[in-house]
């Protein structure tokens, strides 16, 4: 059976997320002091340390969003050039879900240009979808990929098209939205990259569904107007299985392009009677696998002696491979883990402890990273969960590109964002200035579960001014 702490991979609309977060306190922020300076009627601009949150965002530095009172999951983020922010995930209630968009505009208030006041819900699907990554065309419209989910089983590869004012984009598959599936009884996506030709890739998990370990990396890719691309694959669809003695299982959760145009897919796979290990592929442009990867296109590394998940993927400037996730330490006991790959497929043996590195944020707490993005200055920046089951709250943490935790950040390295409710962060994105910028989910005390964005300070700030008359 699969560890109940793969939330984000699971089926998009499980009721298992709102049991793994738990909801406890009062919705009372406490984000660590921050100075605030008024000069001659200036707006204020605070003074911050990297990682301290930014408070001419939202409220102290976060936003949550409501859609009628329904439980909402955000587990994505892009930014737009004009600094505004796309959140896509999913609004319902159980077990019915549909897609959802939000757009905030760079102080982190809903746009009203888009959708209903800002917000968009999608029914996509009669029986239900969810909404699971997003990416952003040069010419604004906005590409989802999900699942299509029926009583909380994930079927089908779902993939929809928006225009950039958050209607359905009808010139984009059937009237904007693309079903596809591998002959499989589950199909699930769970992540999208763009091609700068404008076609697009999606990676996933195609098998015999969550509670089973008969699963296999899957991935698709569609024309620019959403029908598949015949070149790639089979007939637009590819699916890698990963060899073991019996009942062995993969799955895909991220997928990166290379500038060559390889694709580096990321995710755990599993062997009988082995604990899980993170697993990537790399395919070439027409989906066959680079056999100068690894082991005939392969990898699974061991992190330790417990289940290892990777659930992001980034590249570095330098070729370099970074995948990210989460090592199990022991019961409800998880660390952030990553492991850093040299182009071959070799582990980087100069990143952390022989590519590999895991951080504990407060001794034995629930530690999973769930979004992975890399600066322009190649530090990583890894955004997730930390407390104790069941009430848990938002960690960040940054490291150097040697695997080393950037002391600079926060305090040794790590931030958790603590709220008097429950909570987590599923994606992470750094803005032009350096500001980072998380995307996920929190709940008050009996209520339900919100969009949440926060936005830290990426470095220290001194006291600027803005608005003066």
């Amino acid at each position: 059976m699969l560890s109940t702490c793969e939330i984000k991979q699971s089926a998009i609309g499980s009721i298992f997320k709102r049991a793994r977060i738990g909801c406890g306190l009062s919705r009372a922020f406490a984000f660590s002091a921050v100075t605030l300076l008024v000069f001659l009627g200036a707006e204020p601009i605070a003074r911050g340390a990297a990682g301290d949150p930014d408070p001419t965002f939202g409220s102290g530095g976060h936003v949550f969003t409501d859609f009628s009172a329904n439980d909402d999951y955000a587990f994505a983020i892009a930014l737009q050039p004009d600094g505004r922010m796309i959140v896509a995930g999913q609004s319902g209630v159980y077990p019915v879900f549909h897609a959802a968009l939000t757009r905030y505009n760079s102080k982190g208030q809903l746009d009203p240009t888009f959708g209903t006041g800002g917000k968009v819900i999608a029914a996509l699907d009669a029986g239900g979808e969810g909404l699971a990554a997003i990416a952003l065309q040069p010419d604004g419209k906005i590409v989802a990929a999900g699942s299509v989910i029926h009583n909380n089983w994930p079927l089908s590869f779902l993939v929809a098209r928006f225009n950039p004012n958050g209607t359905l984009d009808t010139n984009f598959g059937n009237e904007g939205v693309v079903v596809t599936n591998f002959g499989d009884s589950t199909a699930e996506a769970n992540a999208l990259v763009l091609q700068p030709d404008g076609k697009i890739v999606v990676a996933g998990v195609s098998g015999a569904g969550s509670g089973s370990e008969l699963n296999d990396f899957a991935l698709a890719r569609y024309n620019s107007n959403g029908s598949l691309d015949q070149s790639f694959g089979n007939g637009g669809k590819v699916k890698t299985h990963f060899p073991g003695v019996y009942n062995t299982g993969s799955r895909a959760t991220a997928v990166a392009l290379q500038p060559d145009g390889k694709l580096v897919v990321a995710g755990s796979y599993k062997n009988e009677a082995t604990a899980r290990e993170f697993a990537l592929a790399r395919y070439n442009g027409t989906g066959g696998l680079d056999t100068t990867f690894g082991s005939g296109g392969l990898v699974t590394t061991t992190m330790g002696s417990g289940d290892a998940i990777a659930f992001s993927v980034a590249l570095l400037s330098d070729g370099r491979i970074v995948a990210s996730g989460y090592l199990d330490v022991g019961r409800r006991n998880h660390d952030f883990a990553l492991a850093c790959y040299n182009p071959s497929g070799t582990l980087n043996q100069s990143f952390g402890n022989g590519g590999r590195v895991t951080t504990d944020f407060f001794g034995a707490t629930d530690d999973i990273a769930y979004g992975l993005a890399a600066q322009s200055d190649g530090k990583l920046v890894l955004a997730g969960r930390t407390g104790t089951y069941p009430t848990f709250h938002f960690a960040l943490a940054r490291y150097n590109n040697n695997g080393q935790l950037d002391q600079t950040f926060g305090t040794g390295g790590k931030v958790s964002s603590t709220f008097d409710i429950s909570g987590q962060g599923y994606d992470v994105t750094v803005q032009k200035d350096g500001k980072i910028v998380v995307a996920g989910i929190s709940a008050p005390a009996g209520g339900n579960f919100d969009f949440t964005v926060l936005r830290y300070f990426g470095t220290s700030v001194g006291p600027t001014l803005t608005g003066l008359k």
